[in-house]
C-alpha cells in the first residue's frame, strides 16, 4: 500500500471555500481545508515515517490532530503508525474508528486497518476490511493489490491475482501482490511470475528479487529460480539493469540460456554475471548440452590456447584426451576441474582422478550451486573428493547417500543451509520430529521437482503409518528422477514397506546400476 500525502491547494480569489487534495495511490480525493499548522505537523509526521522514525511520526501526527481533528487522513496515518510500532496498540483502533466516523467512504482508512489486522494475524477481518476499501475506491490499484494480498485460496482468488497484473502491469503494487499471494499460498509459479514482473518494472530492487530467486532454489523450484534470475539478467542497462549481483543467481540465468540453446543469451549473461566462458562450457556439459559445451570451449581455446578450463571441458569429452591432459598451473573454476575429474575417473579409476585433482588449484563454486553440487557429491561418493572438501549442504547430501549421521548445523550462521537441505537434515536425524513435519508441509509441492525434497519427504512418510496418498507422492518423485541414487534407494524401501516382493528385484537392480557408496550397494544386494 502506498503512503498517503496531503497537498494543500488553495483557491485564492475564488468564492468557494479553500480545499485540500488527498492523494491516495494514483487517486485524488478532495476534502476540507487543512489549517497550515496541521499541515506542517502532518508533513513532519510523513517525513519521520518515511525515515523510519515511527515514534517521531506518531508525535507529529498527534500535534496535527491538536490543530485539526476533523481530517480522517490524519487519524488514519496516526493509527497506521501506531500499529507499525505495536500491532496490539488499541489506540490504533480508536484512530481508525474516528477516521471512519468522519468519512465512512474513505478507502485509505479501510486499507490501513486491513494492513494492521494482517499484522495481528486476523486474516479474515483483514480481508473484509480490504474489500470495504475496494468498494469505496474500486479503481484504485493499491487497494486491489491489498485485496489480493489478504485473500485466501478460494475459487477464483488465484485468477484475480493474475488478472491484476494484466490490468495494471505497469504498477509495482500489482506484481508485489502476486509475489505475496504466491508465497502465502505456497504457489511457486505465481511467486516467480511476480518476481519476474518486478525485475522488469523495478530493476533497482534487484537485490530483493535475487533473494527471491534463491529462496525458490532453496525450496526445490530450480526451474522457477532460473526464470527469475534470467529476468534480472536481461534488464537493459539503459533501464537500470546491471546484471545479477549474486554469483549463484548469475549462474542460474546462464543455465536458463544453456537449456534454451540460446548462444547469444549465454554469452551476454556470462558477461553481465562475470562468469568465465570456460565455466559456462562446463555447466553446459553437466546440463547435457554437449554441443554447446564443446562449441563454447573450443572458441575459448581458439582465442586463448592456454585456457586450461576450456581444455578440461574438451578433454572430458574424450577418454583418450582425458588421460593425456596435464594438470594446469593456474587456478581454474571448480566446474571445469570437476567435470574433467569425473571423466578421468570414468576412463581410469577414482584414485587417478583424485591424484590429478589434488594437483589442481580450484576456484570455489558459488553457494547453493544446483549444477556443481550434485557432481561434487557423486565424486565424493566415488572417493574422488574428500567429504571435508565439500560445503555443508553437499556434506548433508553425502551423509544421506552413505546412510550416516549428517554434520552438525546448529552453530552455523543463518542462510548457510537452504530450506531443502534443512529438510533433508531433519529427515535424516529425526523424520518424525515436528521440524520434519513442518518442512514436509512447506516443501511438499516440490516433491517431483527436486530429488532432495522427494527423498526427505519419503523419509518422513516412511517413518509414519501407512499413507497411500503420501506414498503416491513418493512414486511421483521417483518417476521424475528415475536415475537419482537417493530416490532409487527409497524405491527399494518403498517396495519393502508396501509388502510388494515382486517390485524388489527391479528396484534393487536399478539402484545397483548407480550405487557408489557401501550403504547403497548393501541396500541393493541385501
Amino acid at each position: 500500500m502506498k503512503r498517503f500525502f496531503l497537498l494543500s491547494l488553495m483557491c485564492f480569489g475564488c468564492a468557494s471555500e479553500p480545499k485540500v487534495v488527498r492523494v491516495y495511490g494514483n487517486h485524488i480525493v478532495e476534502g476540507a481545508y487543512v489549517p497550515p499548522e496541521a499541515y506542517a505537523a502532518y508533513l513532519r509526521g510523513a517525513l519521520a515515517e518515511e525515515a523510519g522514525d515511527l515514534k517521531g511520526a506518531v508525535g507529529a501526527y498527534e500535534r496535527a490532530l491538536d490543530e485539526d481533528d476533523e481530517d480522517p487522513e490524519i487519524w488514519t496515518r496516526a493509527g497506521a503508525v501506531r500499529c507499525k510500532l505495536d500491532p496490539k496498540d488499541t489506540k490504533a483502533d480508536d484512530a481508525f474508528a474516528k477516521a471512519l466516523k468522519l468519512d465512512r467512504t474513505y478507502a485509505g482508512t479501510f486499507a490501513a486497518r486491513a494492513t494492521c489486522l494482517t499484522a495481528r494475524g486476523k486474516t479474515d477481518e483483514a480481508a473484509a476490511a480490504a474489500l470495504e476499501a475496494a468498494k469505496a475506491d474500486p479503481t484504485n490499484v493499491d487497494v486491489a493489490a491489498l485485496v489480493v494480498r489478504t485473500s485466501k485460496a478460494t475459487p477464483g482468488a488465484r485468477e484475480r491475482a493474475i488478472a491484476l497484473t494484466v490490468a495494471a502491469g505497469e504498477r509495482a503494487a500489482a506484481w508485489e501482490a502476486l509475489v505475496h499471494w504466491g508465497r502465502a499460498h505456497g504457489d511457486a509459479e505465481l511467486t516467480a511470475r511476480g518476481l519476474e514482473g518486478l525485475a522488469r518494472l523495478s530493476p533497482t530492487r534487484s537485490a530483493e528479487i535475487e533473494t527471491g530467486a534463491l529462496e525458490l532454489l532453496g525450496q526445490g523450484f530450480t526451474v522457477y529460480a532460473r526464470r527469475v534470475a534470467a529476468a534480472v539478467a536481461d534488464v537493459p542497462q539503459d533501464n537500470g539493469g546491471g546484471g545479477p549481483r549474486d554469483a549463484t543467481v548469475a549462474r542460474l540465468a546462464i543455465d536458463d540460456a544453456i537449456l534454451a540453446g540460446d548462444r547469444a543469451r549465454i554469452e551476454r549473461r556470462a558477461v553481465r554475471g562475470h562468469v568465465a566462458l570456460a565455466e559456462v562450457a562446463a555447466r553446459a556439459m553437466l546440463l547435457d548440452a554437449r554441443e554447446t559445451a564443446l562449441r563454447v570451449a573450443r572458441d575459448e581455446i581458439a582465442a586463448d590456447p592456454k585456457n586450461a578450463g576450456a581444455q578440461m571441458v574438451v578433454a572430458a569429452a574424450s577418454t583418450t584426451k582425458a588421460r593425456e591432459l596435464t594438470p594446469a598451473t593456474d587456478a581454474v573454476s571448480e566446474a571445469c576441474a570437476l567435470v574433467f575429474a569425473d571423466a578421468l575417473a570414468a576412463g581410469t579409476n577414482a584414485d587417478s582422478a583424485k591424484t590429478w585433482l589434488a594437483r589442481i588449484q580450484r576456484l570455489p563454486s558459488a553457494a547453493h550451486d544446483p549444477v556443481i553440487g550434485p557432481l561434487a557429491v557423486d565424486l565424493a561418493a566415488r572417493g574422488v573428493l574428500s567429504a571435508d572438501e565439500l560445503p555443508i549442504e553437499t556434506r548433508i547430501e553425502l551423509a544421506a547417500r552413505r546412510r550416516e549421521a549428517p554434520p552438525a548445523i546448529a552453530s552455523l550462521p543463518p542462510g548457510s543451509v537452504d530450506a531443502k537441505h534443512l529438510f533433508l537434515w531433519h529427515a535424516l536425524t529425526n523424520p518424525a520430529s515436528k521440524e520434519s513435519q513442518t518442512l514436509a508441509t512447506q516443501l511438499s509441492a516440490a516433491v517431483d521437482r527436486d530429488p532432495l525434497v522427494g527423498f526427505a519427504l519419503a523419509r518422513v512418510v516412511l517413518s509414519k503409518a501407512r499413507d497411500e496418498a503420501r506414498w503416491n507422492d513418493i512414486r511421483r518423485a521417483i518417476a521424475a528422477a528415475p536415475a537419482h541414487p537417493l530416490l532409487l534407494a527409497i524405491a527399494v524401501e518403498l517396495a519393502k514397506a508396501m509388502g510388494k516382493p515382486d517390485e524388489l528385484p527391479p528396484a534393487k537392480a536399478r539402484l545397483m546400476a548407480v550405487a557408489r557408496t557401501p550403504a547403497e550397494r548393501a541396500l541393493a544386494t541385501e
